[in-house]
């Protein structure tokens, strides 16, 4: 249905759950609601909040950045 919806108003790209997943998790719980790598981690079953940052193409040099954001 996504692929459909992206389509259907000409959003270059390819979209999918998978998407909303990775955008849900990684852009909104964590920018809206502060929720850590730690608890990201289990909610996408992850082994680690480094697959996760890495899941969510967090490069080394943003995570300062990010830390310092969440303090």
């Amino acid at each position: 249905m996504i692929k459909a919806w992206t389509k259907s108003i000409n959003l270059k790209g390819n979209y999918g759950a998978h998407t909303l997943r990775k955008t849900f998790g990684g852009y909104v719980q964590r920018t809206r609601f502060g929720i850590g790598f730690e608890i990201l981690a289990k909610r996408f079953n992850h082994s680690s909040p480094a697959i996760t940052m890495r899941y969510l193409g967090i490069q080394p040099d943003e995570v300062n950045g990010i830390l310092l954001n969440e303090i």
